[in-house]
Formats: structure tokens, C-alpha cells, sequence
């Protein structure tokens, strides 16, 4: 046997125990593939000759068997009668074999259907290559393959496979679907219709995916077995939701707990995500191909309720607003009336300070009054970006703002707890808005959803972490407070205590929800990693209770949260918001006085 025989024989044994129990155990033939095997010149009915006898093709009663199911060996013994005489002298093909009984069934090494001829010249036919790219390597070229008999004809009409790019294939599967899946009057839908809702095929020609075949989403749904078939993931052709849609990232719900009509959710104890299973109404009309949602909390309120039992807040809560960016990963929404309230004193606020700053010209100014001060800075400001001094200004705000280069050269102790407590906020700022636009923008790019996902490990670690750290530097503030207290010269101002409340209330509620969350949804993968949280997470066992518990504390949290961004320009805090836009005009004056 020579080299490129010894090749081929090998390849095509290994490829035929493979396909024939994973993928090629299938209701649908490849065409081509069966062309050039050794069975490819004979009639469908030559094996299988009682299909026409049958009262039912297919029958709903079969399609749940296996292959092995319907394998007669004496189809194959009416042309290979030869074999078990070979079989009964401990002989097989040109095997030696010691077990005579291990090959009586026939499918387990060939596939009737693909099966290429053993020993025999294949001319310059390469098993490895595409056969549509072989056209004459056994015979001369041609362009097509030869038409099937009659006979043959109305077999490959359902059993033909054709390629999912071709636009006949849809209505290929829908047929064979709806042959049993259809309602209607058949004897074959009538069984079906008794174990399964039924579906409306003139309903169906207007939902979302009336234009692609049954298999795109219901994966080996034309194989044997057919009740095992596996469901595909709708984000394999659909991108996620961002925050501004679905309130949060869900990355722990599948798709169809909240767009497929008809559907019950729940979680899945191992994996603890939220996935979900189809109401069985035998002999009704399905309408879970409508995937319509309503304009209103109705898909919500699939989930959050009173009582459920999927570890949602029973209260359906807003989006994170633009007043919790400073922390997460929220969005630009002006919604709910928290941060209406808060936004509008913030507001007030920034015109009150800013309307006292504007009262006095600016040197070198040409104009007089707010607006026209206003406008001399504005203008100046737009000089100073599109010159030269932006590199000053980019200094400034890496050294003196960034790393806050000024307050290490003053003291090394205040330097760490503002750092302690600005970096974590600068940190989950740029976090949060990196992962909102690309979610928005590119949400193809599946380096973003792990940053939107709480239970990733790296996310929930380092929010953790920065979250510490906050928490830790107003402790620190509030207790240095305290020391240098009795030494504050007087008629200066004291410390600002209720701002330092107000972070550390706004941290600890925060961690708090964290613990309720994971304890909620049964701790799912990559909780861990946020430690304080799993910590707390231990404090909580009635998960019942805690799904309606949480929606307050949420609601406290975000309260929390507007009062004290409508306290902050009335804050000794305000150098927040301030800080930077001095030290970068002061860059830019300190370099004309150098000059």
C-alpha cells in the first residue's frame, strides 16, 4: 500500500467514527459528499425501501430515537451479503479480528451515506479538500451534479442539506419544521400538538426571525434525538443591551428570559445565572417567535416581583443616572427624581459661585459684567487649548491634579489621604465611562462587557479595592481632623465632617447592597473576588427577604448620593471641582510671569 493510500485510509476511518456520532447524524444529507461515496450511484429506496409503507414520514413518535435506532443489519447484508461469512472465519474487510460480535452493527465505523470505497483507485480525489473543488478529479468536469430520480427527487426535497448561505434553505427547514410544529389538521401535527404548543405559520411570517431557518437558533433541531438539541446564544448575532436599556448589564440573564413571549424564568443552581424555561400549553398556539416587548416594566416584571425566586430587587429600579458615574458605570440620564432634585441645587449652587467670580473684570479683559467676563474667559480658555500652553495645561493637570504634586511638597500625610480618596474616584470614573461609550459606540468589542460585568473577577477585585480606599481616607481625614482640631487658628473654617459623612455613608451603604446582591443571586462565579462584599454577602441568609429589602437600600444609597452632590459647591469640598481648573489657568499665568 502506498504512502498517499495509507493517508487516505486513515483520514477516512477517523473522520466516519467521529461524524457518524457527532455531526453528520443528521436527517439532512450533504449532497456532494454523497456523490463521490460508494453508495453515491444508488437509490434512496434501495436501503431504505418501507419508507413508502409507512403511514407517517416523518413520525412524530420516532424523532426523539437515536441512529442506531433504526439500523437493520440486514439492509447492508442484501448487498455486502459477504460480510458475515468473512465475520464467521474471524475475518474483516482485510482486518484480522478477534471479536466477531463488535462488528455486526455497521454504523459504528461507516456512514452509509458518506462512506468513501475502501481499496479502491479514487483517481486524484484528496478527502482533505472541499469536494465542490474535485469535480473531475474520478470523472470528467463538469458543472453540476446529476439530477436524482423521481424517486429519489421527493426524498432529497426534505432530506437534501443546502448551504445555510443559500436563500432556499430557510424554506427547506421551515417545511420539515412545520410539517409537525405547524398548526393545522395532520396526523403528524395532531401528535405533536399534544406534547408541544403549536405554531401559527401565517402568524409566523411577521416576527423577528421569519427571514432565517429553524436551525440558525435551534441548534440540531434536523438530527436524531431531537428533543437534545442545544440552544445557540443570541449574542453570537446580537449585541448586549448597554446600561441605558436594560438598567444594568445583566451579564448573568440570558437573552430570552426577557424577549421571548411565553417563558418562565429561573435560576440555574449551578451556574447561578438567570436562564429560562418554555410554559407548556399542549395544543395551544405558541407565540414565543414574537419576542415583542412592551414599552412598559411588563418584561420586568418577569423577574421583579415580590417573592421571586431569581434573586431580583423586587422594586424595578432606574438606570443609574449621570450622578453615579463618579462611582459606576452608569449613563447619561437625567430620569428619576433623586437626581432631578440633586442636579438642580448643584446648579444653583455653581451659578451662585460662579455669578460672585464673574463680578470682577478680568486683566486684560475687553469686556465688563458676568456675561462679558464669562466671555473673556471662555475665549481665552479656547485660545489657550488650540496653542501652544495646552502642553502647560497637560503638565498641570497630570502633576499638580493627576498625582497632586503641590500638596506632596506641603505634606506627605494630607497627600496620602487625598489621594486615598480622589485616585479610587478618578480611577472608577474613567472605568465606568471607557466601558459606557464602547458599550454604546462599539459594542462588538468584547474587552468592554467584562468591565460592565460586577461578578468578573478583575472588576469586582479592583472596585472593592478602590472602594477600601475611599473608606479609608475619610477615616483618616475625619480622625486628622480631630487631631489638628485644637490647633486651627482662628476665624478659618473647621473641617467639613458632613462631607466626609457623606462619602463614608455613600461607601458603606455601597458595600452593603455589594453583600446583598451576591447573597441574592447565590454567589455566583467571580463573586469571591470582591472580598468585602462575599464578606458581607455571610451577614445575609432569607434571600426571599433581601430581594425585598433592597430596593430601599438602594433608594438610601442614591439619596445619599444627590445629597451630597447638592452639597458640594457649598462644600469645603468644592476644590474638587475647582482644584483643577485653577492650577491650570495658574500653569498658564506662572509661564507668562516666567517670560
Amino acid at each position: 500500500m502506498t504512502i498517499r493510500n495509507t493517508t487516505i485510509l486513515i483520514f477516512i476511518l477517523a473522520s466516519l467514527i467521529l461524524s457518524v456520532h457527532k455531526s453528520d447524524a443528521s436527517w439532512l444529507i450533504d449532497p456532494e459528499k454523497f456523490h463521490i461515496s460508494v453508495h453515491g450511484q444508488t437509490s434512496c429506496q434501495d436501503c431504505h425501501e418501507n419508507i413508502t409503507e409507512q403511514d407517517l414520514h416523518p413520525d412524530p413518535a420516532n424523532v426523539n430515537k437515536k441512529l442506531q435506532d433504526f439500523f437493520s443489519v440486514d439492509s447492508c447484508l442484501s448487498c455486502h451479503d459477504n460480510v458475515m461469512d468473512d465475520l464467521d472465519e474471524d475475518v474483516h474487510g482485510t482486518r484480522k479480528v478477534e471479536d466477531p460480535l463488535k462488528y455486526e452493527n455497521c454504523l459504528k465505523c461507516h456512514d452509509p451515506h458518506y462512506q468513501l470505497g475502501l481499496g479502491e483507485d479514487q483517481g486524484r480525489f484528496d478527502p482533505a479538500k472541499p469536494r465542490r473543488e474535485q469535480c473531475g478529479a474520478c470523472h470528467e468536469t463538469r458543472t453540476s451534479l446529476p439530477p436524482p430520480s423521481d424517486e429519489d427527487r421527493a426524498c432529497l426535497a426534505c432530506h437534501r442539506a443546502i448551504d445555510p448561505q443559500d436563500p432556499q434553505r430557510k424554506d427547506q427547514i421551515s417545511r420539515l419544521c412545520f410539517h409537525c410544529h405547524s398548526l393545522g389538521g395532520t396526523q403528524s401535527q395532531k401528535m405533536t400538538g399534544k406534547r408541544v404548543s403549536l405554531i401559527n405559520s401565517n402568524e409566523y411570517r411577521s416576527v423577528p426571525h421569519a427571514g432565517i431557518a429553524c436551525t440558525a437558533c435551534h441548534l440540531d433541531a434536523d438530527r436524531f434525538k431531537h428533543a437534545n438539541q442545544k440552544r445557540k446564544d443570541c449574542r453570537q448575532c446580537h449585541l448586549p443591551h448597554d446600561e441605558k436599556v436594560a438598567h444594568d448589564s445583566h451579564m448573568g440573564v440570558a437573552c430570552e428570559a426577557c424577549h421571548l413571549a411565553g417563558v418562565k424564568a429561573f435560576r440555574d443552581p449551578e451556574s447561578k445565572f438567570v436562564l429560562w424555561d418554555r410554559e407548556r400549553k399542549p395544543g395551544k398556539p405558541s407565540r414565543i417567535h414574537e419576542m415583542i416587548l412592551e414599552d412598559d416594566e411588563t418584561s420586568c416584571q418577569r423577574c421583579h416581583f415580590k417573592g421571586n425566586q431569581v434573586g431580583a430587587a423586587s422594586m424595578i429600579l432606574p438606570a443609574k443616572s449621570i450622578m453615579c458615574m463618579p462611582c459606576h458605570t452608569a449613563t447619561f440620564s437625567v430620569d428619576d427624581t433623586t437626581t432631578i432634585l440633586a442636579l438642580i441645587v448643584f446648579l444653583v449652587g455653581i451659578v451662585m459661585i460662579f455669578s460672585y467670580w464673574l463680578s470682577a473684570a478680568v486683566p486684560g479683559g475687553r469686556h465688563s459684567g458676568p456675561i462679558g467676563v464669562l466671555f473673556d474667559l471662555l475665549w481665552s480658555g479656547i485660545r489657550n487649548l488650540f496653542s501652544r500652553k495646552i502642553f502647560l495645561i497637560v503638565k498641570a493637570m497630570i502633576l499638580d491634579v493627576l498625582l497632586q504634586r503641590r500638596l506632596f511638597r506641603q505634606s506627605g500625610a494630607r497627600w496620602l489621604i487625598h489621594s486615598l480618596i480622589f485616585l479610587p474616584f478618578v480611577f472608577r470614573f474613567f472605568w465606568g465611562l471607557i466601558a459606557l461609550i464602547t458599550s454604546v459606540w462599539a459594542p462588538e468589542c468584547t474587552a468592554t462587557w467584562p468591565m460592565l460585568d460586577k461578578n468578573h473577577p478583575v472588576t469586582a477585585f479592583l472596585f472593592d479595592v478602590t472602594g477600601i480606599m475611599v473608606l479609608l481616607g475619610a477615616v483618616l481625614a475625619f480622625i486628622r481632623g480631630l487631631l489638628k482640631g485644637s490647633g486651627k487658628p482662628p476665624g478659618l473654617p473647621g473641617q467639613d465632617r458632613l462631607a466626609l459623612s457623606l462619602i463614608g455613608g455613600i461607601v458603606v451603604i455601597g458595600f452593603i447592597l455589594e453583600g446583598m446582591r451576591i447573597a441574592m443571586t447565590g454567589s455566583p462565579a467571580g463573586a469571591c473576588y470582591a472580598f468585602v462584599g462575599c464578606a458581607v454577602s455571610t451577614l445575609f441568609s432569607d434571600s426571599t427577604g433581601l430581594t425585598q429589602s433592597y430596593g430601599y437600600i438602594w433608594y438610601i444609597h442614591a439619596i445619599l448620593t444627590g445629597i451630597f452632590i447638592a452639597y458640594l459647591p457649598f462644600s469645603r469640598m468644592f476644590h474638587i471641582i475647582m482644584g483643577p481648573i485653577v492650577l491650570a489657568m495658574n500653569a498658564v499665568s506662572e509661564h507668562k510671569h516666567i517670560r
